[in-house]
């Protein structure tokens, strides 16, 4: 009964939603986010997931579509236990219009390229757009310019991130680097990725694998070799390429290697690098794979050469 008097509630406040492609408006969000606060009142995860399937196709795009600024709601519970989850479970199971897809990714970036004190919005949008690439891994959809788009959004936003902030027990999560290298991961599993889009992933990742101005201290080191080990089984670059790319992480010549125990700057490089190169190195020594040894050994090269 409590279903039967909400869904028609929720549907109501998507009605009146713009057409799809209208920019995601970035003010705080007021909490509870009226879309997300309606289906969390369904009830758990899969009584959710049960109201949204049994939706007419144009009514689960429009909700797609409004529960797009709930991204940022400062309660947890909402922005990630049911907006994100609600988004994600929609595009694993196709039930998205693939009309819809398209301008739901693009009303994502504007809200990854986007000022947000908060800090949730745009780590939220990089987890959400993971998802977009995704439905473009399992069935083509994007063009070759829109993957390299995507890319570079990644690459602009990790380049101006400055917000760490990864979990916290009041705020949940924030998570802005390991999100993106989520995004970077899903476009590295594309079989239509080409070498300079490899690249391209390879240079986004490189500008948060060693950072000097924090120490990562929710796995976000674990994150960014993700992308990299789904880089190498495609075996696209050589060991030398390999070796060269993690030497350029940390070169021989940076002032930071002199001071590397004497400055709270290289400390926190040598850190990140530590915990990137480890985690590059086990996991290829894991495989027990042949694809994986090139990778391994530029990556225990580069342990083997930090202070």
């Amino acid at each position: 009964m409590l279903r039967c008097l909400i869904l028609p509630l929720l549907l109501g406040a998507c009605a009146s939603l713009p057409e799809p492609a209208q920019p995601v408006a970035m003010e705080a969000a007021l909490a509870p986010c009226p879309p997300a606060a309606g289906l969390a009142m369904l009830g758990d995860e899969r009584a959710r997931g049960d109201a949204i399937l049994d939706m007419a196709q144009a009514d689960r795009d429009r909700l797609a579509l409004a529960l797009l600024p709930c991204l940022a709601d400062p309660d947890p519970a909402l922005r990630d236990g049911v907006t994100y989850t609600a988004l994600s479970q929609m595009m694993r199971s196709a039930l998205i219009g693939a009309g819809t897809i398209a301008p739901l990714k693009t009303e994502l970036l504007v809200m990854l390229a986007a000022d947000d004190p908060a800090g949730f919005a745009p780590p939220f949008a990089a987890l959400a757009l993971a998802e977009v690439a995704r439905t473009d891994r399992v069935s083509p959809w994007m063009t070759a310019e829109e993957r390299s788009a995507l890319i570079a959004a990644a690459h602009t936003y990790l380049a101006s991130l400055s917000d760490y902030r990864g979990f916290s027990d009041t705020e949940g999560w924030r998570h802005g680097v390991a999100h993106t290298a989520d995004l970077l991961m899903q476009l590295s599993l594309n079989r239509q990725l080409t070498r300079p889009q490899a690249d391209a992933i390879l240079a986004a990742v490189a500008l948060k694998a060693g950072p000097a101005d924090h120490a990562y201290v929710f796995g976000e080191s674990e994150r960014l070799a993700t992308p990299v080990m789904y880089l190498a089984q495609k075996e696209m670059l050589s060991e030398a390429e390999w070796t060269a790319w993690f030497e350029s992480l940390w070169p021989a010549d940076d002032p930071l290697r002199e001071d590397a125990y004497s400055s709270e700057a290289a400390l926190a490089k040598l850190h990140n690098l530590r915990a990137f190169s480890q985690a590059v190195y086990v996991s290829a020594k894991a495989s027990n794979e042949a694809t994986y040894e090139a990778v391994g050994r530029a990556a225990f090269a580069l342990l083997n050469s930090l202070p």
